[in-house]
């Protein structure tokens, strides 16, 4: 079985990676650029990571973390482990192409052992079946958020639980430097999942009666929820570590800029009822390297490089 196992999974190996190569090329220059920078941070601190005692154990954890809260959050699983042939390695494998970046630096570190361990766990976190039922959650969302805020009414009913175990958590270390603005970036990195899904052409219409005014509205509106939730953290945060204000402060300027990233990507690439799971990686490279100092400008760069492109591709919808 183990040897069926492997075989299987390097097959699909071989095909996910001819896969990200199709996407990178279709993505450009300059976003395979930077695609590529985040990849080689992303390795360096990784291995900086690994080299200690003290933030390996961390290290690992964040990026068990990160794998496990894409598990539950992705909507395809139901359909994979019933239509898909051999589920498990088919998910295994993108898992462990979505890790290599952060844990092929402990090869090369006296604690090289993080890597076996995270195969194996990786293999568990695949076979975790969490098939929600066919019902509406938490219906009393829409007393709060309006409608045509579709994109956090869904996602939030979907992930509401998950949402609400980290909030807690950060709420609880939110005395502690640092620690509670990784579960906010968690928060934040779950809330770019929203926007994997376009809505009808009606909807779109409905909504607004230019792409400025869509944009706009969009921004305005996104930018108050994150902003209600972040917050509170980051004040109470503030108020016990007042060294921390600043860097609070630019925390959540860029975490905005993700959100409004995550929304110009999507309208950049806006088909009517199409599914944006392409644009998963690059939005990942620019959620990821928000946590990297030097790479904090990316998140407006590409900002303001994506506006225009959505408005041009929105146009072709509004003019019709």
């Amino acid at each position: 079985w183990i040897f069926i196992f492997w075989k299987v999974t390097w097959t699909l190996f071989k095909v996910r990676l001819h896969q990200i190569r199709r996407q990178l090329e279709s993505l450009g220059l300059v976003y395979a650029l930077i695609l590529l920078v985040v990849l080689c941070v992303v390795l360096f601190y990784a291995y900086l990571a690994y080299l200690s005692k003290i933030r390996s154990p961390y290290a690992f954890a964040f990026t068990i973390l990160i794998l496990f809260s894409i598990h539950v959050s992705r909507k395809d699983k139901q359909f994979v482990y019933s239509q898909v042939d051999h589920p498990v390695p088919n998910i295994f494998t993108e898992y462990f192409i979505f890790t290599l970046p952060a844990t092929i630096p402990s090869l090369l570190t006296p604690h090289w052992f993080y890597f076996p361990l995270l195969i194996e766990l990786v293999r568990v976190v695949a076979g975790i079946k969490m098939n929600s039922p066919q019902r509406t959650k938490f219906p009393h969302l829409s007393r709060i958020i309006s409608p045509k805020n579709f994109e956090w009414l869904s996602g939030l009913r979907k992930n509401l639980i998950l949402f609400l175990i980290i909030f807690i958590i950060a709420l609880i270390t939110s005395r502690i430097r640092i620690v509670p603005l990784v579960f906010l970036w968690f928060i934040v990195a779950s809330v770019t999942s929203f926007y994997q899904e376009c809505e009808s052409l009606q909807i779109l219409l409905a909504s607004s009666g230019t792409p400025q005014k869509l944009l706009k509205q969009k921004i305005w509106d996104h930018s108050k929820y994150l902003l209600i939730i972040l917050l509170p953290i980051l004040i109470i945060n503030s108020i016990f570590n007042p060294g921390l204000i600043l860097i609070n402060f630019i925390f959540l300027l860029v975490q905005f800029t993700i959100i409004i990233f995550a929304i110009l990507l999507k309208y950049t690439t806006y088909s009517p009822n199409e599914n944006l799971s392409g644009n998963t990686i690059l939005l990942s490279a620019v959620t990821i390297g928000a946590l990297i100092p030097f790479l904090l400008p990316v998140p407006v760069i590409m900002c303001v490089r994506n506006y225009g492109k959505a408005i041009k591709n929105l146009k072709n919808y509004f003019n019709d």
